[in-house]
């Protein structure tokens, strides 16, 4: 009877306020407690400015975790760019290789988002000369009106370049062999030339047919910017059987010819054929010797050096070229240059105090 009396006492009465208040807050922990589960990530599906390069409004590395997924170009480009967002340039440079060099071929426009976002890694890295290519050829594909934008703001500002200098004679123009482009990342200012080596090609030609000729050139430009990674075919002139000189790398630019720093300032020419004796050798021909001693008559009177400038590519390293048969020839060349009263420095000391 007691305890019945005190459970209907003041115990009775709190129990009675307290309940409710209990019920209210175990359905308040129900209701309101935030979900532990992430939320899904919609994988990109087409290749645009609005769903590649939007700033990402979930945690980038969860983004980045459910794009890894995926190896379609749009999720492969998406997580390139979440990369950059979280300073990762070498995870972002990899993503987008996978779509440049993957097992199937880009789309321009997939190239274009592709070469844009590393180039972009590169100017994070520091290194946005070896992006330049990659922007050059964004800048080439892209359809895109916002990545075109991006990719133009990325562009450097041009400085007028100094003009290549012009021969007095005859040079078949870069044009006229339909050249590779050059890739800029790889070439460096040349300066002004003080002094120029002779070269052969190596390849045993007697083909004067220009497109024969121009074949020639090709082949050679294919062989140092495939297997050497040159910026360019490695010399500036070259000259084929018929006589003509062709112009190969732009004179502004340091050619790729005799090795290491004997490429600075040194301008390389090239003679066609396989000058070295015995089968399968050749001798220059009288119209490739005329052409290769008035075009280094021409260049040492524009630039001002002597016939002490004059080199074969022997001089510089242990190789037969520019071969034994063209040897002979340049040093003959060179005692013919001296006694025609070209050479400045014999000129001087002839002259006297």
């Amino acid at each position: 009877m007691l305890i019945e009396l005190w459970l209907r006492g003041p115990v009775a009465r709190a129990l009675s306020f307290l309940a409710p208040a209990l019920l209210f807050a175990a359905a308040g922990c129900v209701s309101t407690a935030p979900s532990l589960e992430p939320r899904p990530v919609d994988l990109p599906r087409a290749v645009t400015a609005e769903s590649i390069l939007a700033r990402p409004t979930l945690d980038p590395e969860l983004e980045i975790e459910a794009l890894a997924r995926s190896r379609t170009p749009a999720a492969l480009l998406r997580r390139s760019f979440l990369e950059l967002c979280c300073r990762r340039p070498q995870a972002a440079i990899d993503a987008a290789a996978e779509v440049i060099y993957g097992s199937s071929k880009p789309s321009p426009n997939e190239e274009a988002f592709a070469r844009y976002l590393r180039a972009e890694a590169y100017a994070q890295m520091g290194k946005a000369d070896r992006g330049r290519f990659d922007l050059e050829r964004a800048q080439a594909l892209a359809l895109d009106a916002e990545l075109q934008r991006r990719v133009q703001a990325m562009m450097p500002v041009a400085h007028p370049s100094p003009p290549t200098p012009v021969l007095a004679m005859a040079v078949e123009p870069r044009a006229a062999w339909s050249p590779a482009p050059e890739v800029r990342a790889n070439l460096e200012p040349m300066g002004t030339p003080r002094r120029v080596t002779i070269h052969h090609s190596a390849l045993y030609f007697r083909d004067t047919r220009p497109a024969a000729c121009a074949a020639q050139i090709q082949r050679i430009q294919r062989e140092h910017m495939g297997n050497r990674s040159y910026g360019d075919i490695g010399y500036h002139f070259l000259i084929d059987p018929a006589g003509r000189i062709w112009q190969g790398r732009d004179l502004r630019w340091q050619g790729a010819h005799a090795s290491g720093l004997n490429n600075r300032q040194n301008i390389g020419i090239c003679v066609l054929g396989n000058f070295l004796r015995g089968r399968g050798g050749q001798g220059p021909t009288t119209a490739q010797v005329d052409a290769m001693r008035s075009l280094v008559r021409q260049l040492m009177q524009q630039y001002g050096f002597g016939t002490e400038a004059i080199h074969c590519h022997s001089d510089f390293k242990a190789t037969e070229c520019p071969g034994p048969l063209m040897e002979s020839t340049v040093a003959q060349m060179v005692r013919d240059l001296q006694r025609s009263g070209l050479d400045p420095r014999l000129a001087a000391a002839a002259a006297g105090p």
